[in-house]
């Protein structure tokens, strides 16, 4: 499900090259079906993956209820936001879950950064990590989606002992700030950078850049 399925096409090519997963060539992946409604897309699904801001996952979980299979699992990339919290008010409440036998799941970092060049075509895969955290509502379901999501990225999948694991680890905003800095602590406040000297905020990361998220991570 997407705002813009006219521009996607029937495969989606990942471009592995410079990855720790550079060895398995390019990944291709196939789409069966492509809408921007819930109707078409969310019947007969045992998964559903919501990858999307924190802000938009309540809308979109209160679109598709309806549609929702009983004994699915419901889950996001990634878990920030009190996702848990979210799904339960929009789906009914945590019995109403509970009595249709949804699993929700999240994981706590994104198993890879996936950057779009072509957007709906062609991505480059970037970061590819060597493990997944998941956890779940109901917790004694966490097995059951770390199985799922172990089998659906190839990672082995860790089990986390709740939401607030999530909620209380805020990875963009101990990377992103240690990032930044390290860029921009010497800028004397009149050069301009254009596309070609702007570094990647993931790509071009140094070893200075590095240390200085390492220090925010530890202080937090």
């Amino acid at each position: 499900m997407t705002r813009r399925p006219e521009v996607f096409n029937k495969e989606i090519v990942a471009y592995t090259a410079k990855s720790a997963w550079e060895a398995k060539g390019d990944l291709v992946g196939r789409i069966n079906k492509v809408s921007s409604k819930p109707e078409d897309v969310i019947p007969g699904s045992h998964i559903v993956i919501i990858c999307s801001p924190a802000q938009t996952k309540h809308q979109i979980l209160t679109d598709i209820k309806p549609h929702l299979e009983d004994g699915c699992l419901i889950g996001s990339i990634f878990g920030q936001g009190a996702f848990d919290w979210q799904a339960q008010h929009a789906l009914g409440g945590a019995e109403e879950i509970l009595r249709r036998n949804l699993t929700l799941f999240s994981l706590q970092y994104v198993p890879f950064i996936c950057k779009a060049f072509n957007y709906g075509k062609e991505v480059n895969i970037i970061g590819p990590k060597k493990h997944l955290y998941v956890t779940s509502f109901p917790l004694e379901k966490v097995h059951h989606a770390c199985t799922a999501m172990s089998l659906a990225y190839n990672i082995p999948a860790i089990p986390l002992p709740g939401f607030l694991n999530l909620t209380l680890t805020p990875s963009n905003q101990i990377i992103h700030p240690g990032r930044v800095y390290a860029h921009f602590k010497d800028w004397d406040g009149k050069e301009t950078f254009d596309a070609a000297s702007m570094p990647k905020l993931y790509e071009d990361l140094t070893e200075e850049g590095a240390q200085e998220i390492q220090y925010l991570d530890d202080e937090i």
